[in-house]
């Protein structure tokens, strides 16, 4: 008997549209699009499962019941911090002296999240208004000390004054932040009971269960954010769950979280969603260095309202222990993404100050969206530019679904800067694809160079609905080895997260300070002769913390599904030497320190790292050593998408062309072969100018680029001179 056929999903929403990809037990897989809807999260998360399903040929309750594990990215928190719609009232309760921690900020705090235009003009910059105001906030009694003990009690008849006061105050939220309560959650807890006590409906969010992590004000940030987009987060996964459960998907709605693994919807902090799309993209550029087994690799990934490099060196892609969301410094890690705001949403216009063609970063988004899409969009965009240049067909957008307003895109860029500036229609059309074609240069310029990296050593992968359209602009003259275009690269997000494991990332400060050893002047390295040198509490903290976070992970990944034996767990530290500002992160050996043998490996790890980074000379062992963050990763394998290999078919690709339009270029209309990207085969050959259209993106190839098709049906681009 045939076994049933099965499946795993993954959405993933974006600004302007949602993607699916579901994949059957064999490996294969089909995508599916759909409109983004602001107002209606839930809808579009159904119609892209939907679009899938048709191309299965199944009703969507079919696949839904038949489906082991689903997997969603929103930009639902993200969406809520940026526009501050609907923003709720809230208060924050913390250490007495604290209190202005989040008003203060950071020095940076005036620049944080900003462009380098705009930083550079200091005087016209300022800090982000808070999410809290400060008659909002309301400091406590209590002091835990760094060893984690109470060194003053908490007096909790202020904090139920503090209470009585935000309550007399309206708010619809209580966060709670105390200083050391990363080390020590008692007094925290106990805020945390008293307002339950006294406003049993009140949403609180607790800093050590959200992100037990050192460094007050990323933290205080990450608790009131996970607290202020709580409600539309849980809104929406709710409603999401309810209407999976009555099409008969009966497993966990798995959520996917910044820092690269899936959690829970019911236990999900809404803060690790935010900025949680794009990585699915970077697990993508990753699955396709090891298929090809290259060492460098750079992911650009054009949407409707942003442009999101991602970086996958030969060491992999890096963390941002503190990222910035909305130009708030943030505790909780994310894969590194950087992000700008560019993409085929991306108004254009004529700045009537300097009379200068100017594009983004403001974005007409999913609604009303560019002008062509005929939804009451006035303000002319980087898709409305592409089509009035013919290298959109208004008939075939999303495989002739949607069907383009050419007319409305050429009198919107007329009258708003063609007239103005005195230039014909498609030489304005023409500006503004360049000008974001060049802002999309030099943001992958300076990452790269930021770095210390070469493009030479690096493969460029063009994703998103936007990128084919935009890679040859963004990517000419670079000098990458070569520009790979999947033919599901509008739904490439989803793919990647579909690439990666389960997986769920937990973090704690253990804080563990060990003042002083004694050490090798010759060898410059610690002189580890007896455990006697350590204090005993710091032994215990390691171990307690390490045995907390693999009660979590294990009692988590067994509530999804999988069994003790069939996870992966990975255990790291964040160190640093005694009086070091930063932390280095390495590898720890042992996940229990029992010996002298444990601890010296313990050492060792962040030596020969700290060695490895900054050479031999810059050690400084005589300051001691702090142990500040122990990390745990675990995951567990699922079924992958299957790149099945293609023979080879020639290099002839006229069994794919489609026909011959004028498209505009560098330097006028040119008479193009159009293709058909779901007809090209294996070894076809293809010289620029070119067109090839696929059902939801269309990849333009310049007169001095040519594209190959490999095996595995992946577009490869290279310029020619």
């Amino acid at each position: 008997m045939k076994d049933k056929e099965r499946y795993i999903i993954y959405l993933d929403t974006g600004g302007t549209f949602s993607d699916a990809v579901v994949i059957k037990n064999d490996g294969t897989f089909v995508t599916g699009k759909a409109s983004t809807t602001p107002d209606d999260l839930e809808g579009c998360f159904f119609n892209c499962i939907e679009a899938a399903a048709e191309r299965l040929g199944k009703p969507l309750k079919d696949v839904l019941s038949n489906t082991d594990i689903l997997g969603f990215g929103t930009t639902a928190g993200t969406n809520a911090l940026i526009t501050r719609q609907g923003a709720p009232r809230l208060g924050l309760i913390t250490t007495k002296g604290a209190e202005d921690t989040t008003i203060i900020m950071r020095s940076a705090g005036r620049w944080a999240g900003l462009s380098l235009t705009e930083a550079m003009h200091i005087g016209g910059t300022d800090r982000p208004e808070p999410l809290i105001p400060r008659k909002l906030i309301k400091g406590v009694t209590e002091r835990i000390d760094s060893q984690g003990k109470i060194a003053i009690p908490l007096y909790e008849e202020e904090v139920r004054e503090g209470v009585s006061e935000l309550c007399r105050e309206g708010v619809k939220g209580i966060a709670v932040a105390l200083l050391w309560s990363f080390l020590n959650n008692s007094h925290e807890r106990r805020v945390g009971e008293i307002i339950r006590e006294m406003a049993p409906e009140m949403p609180v969010s607790l800093s050590h269960e959200v992100i037990p992590l050192v460094r007050e004000y990323p933290r205080f940030n990450s608790t009131i954010i996970n607290l202020y987009i709580g409600k539309p987060v849980r809104k929406l996964l709710s409603k999401v769950k309810d209407k999976l459960n009555s099409l008969g998907y009966t497993k966990p709605l798995l959520v996917m979280q910044a820092a690269g693994g899936l959690s829970r919807s019911e236990v999900v902090h809404p803060v690790t969603t935010l900025h949680s799309g794009p990585v699915g993209g970077l697990r993508g550029v990753e699955f396709f260095k090891g298929l090809y087994g290259y060492e460098n690799v750079i992911g650009s990934d054009v949407g409707g309202t942003s442009f999101d490099v991602t970086l996958s060196p030969r060491d992999g892609a890096e963390y941002i222990r503190e990222p910035i969301v909305s130009r708030f410094h943030l505790a909780n890690p994310m894969l590194e993404v950087k992000c700008i705001g560019a993409g085929g949403g991306t108004v254009a216009y004529a700045d009537e100050l300097t009379g200068v063609l100017r594009v983004g970063p403001r974005s007409a988004g999913a609604m009303p969206g560019p002008v062509c899409y005929d939804l009451g969009g006035t303000e002319p965009t980087v898709t409305d530019a592409d089509l009035v240049m013919n290298r959109i067909d208004p008939e075939y957008f999303l495989g002739g679904k949607m069907k383009l307003n050419k007319d409305k895109a050429i009198a919107a860029i007329k009258e708003k800067i063609a007239d103005p500036m005195s230039m014909e229609v498609v030489e304005a059309a023409h500006g503004i694809c360049r000008i974001i074609d060049d802002t999309m240069k030099a943001t992958v310029s300076a990452i790269l160079g930021e770095r210390g990296f070469d493009p030479k050593d690096f493969v460029l992968f063009a994703f998103g609905g936007g990128g084919p359209a935009h890679c040859a602009g963004y990517s000419e003259d670079m000098g990458f080895k070569k520009t790979i275009v999947p033919p599901f690269a509008a739904t490439f997000s989803a793919f990647g997260a579909a690439t990666s494991d389960v997986m769920h990332r937990y973090v704690e400060s253990a804080y563990i300070v060990i003042p002083s050893f004694t050490f090798n002047i010759a060898t410059r390295e610690l002189d580890l002769s007896s455990l006697d040198q350590v204090p005993p509490e710091a032994l215990e903290r390691f171990n307690e913390v390490f045995d907390g976070l693999e009660q979590r992970a294990f009692e988590d990944m067994k509530e999804e599904g999988f069994r003790r034996e069939e996870l992966k767990t990975r255990y790291q530290m964040e160190v640093r030497y005694g009086g070091q500002l930063y932390e280095v992160v390495c590898t720890s050996p042992v996940n229990r320190v029992t010996s002298l043998e444990d601890f010296r490996a313990v050492i060792k790890a962040f030596e020969d790292e700290y060695r490895r980074l900054y050479t031999k000379g810059a050690m400084y062992p005589q300051g001691g050593v702090e142990i500040i963050t122990l990390i745990l990763e675990v995951s567990a394998s699922t079924v992958k998408p299957d790149m099945v290999k293609r023979a080879f078919k020639g290099k002839d690709p006229s069994s794919a062309l489609k026909g011959k339009r004028e498209v505009f270029f560098e330097g006028g209309f040119v008479e193009t072969n159009i293709y058909a990207m779901d007809r090209l085969e294996n070894g076809n050959f293809i010289k620029g100018p070119a067109i090839i259209e696929g059902v939801d993106t269309t990849f333009v190839v310049p007169g001095n680029f040519i594209v190959t098709v490999d095996e595995y049906l992946n577009m490869v681009m290279e310029q020619v001179e």
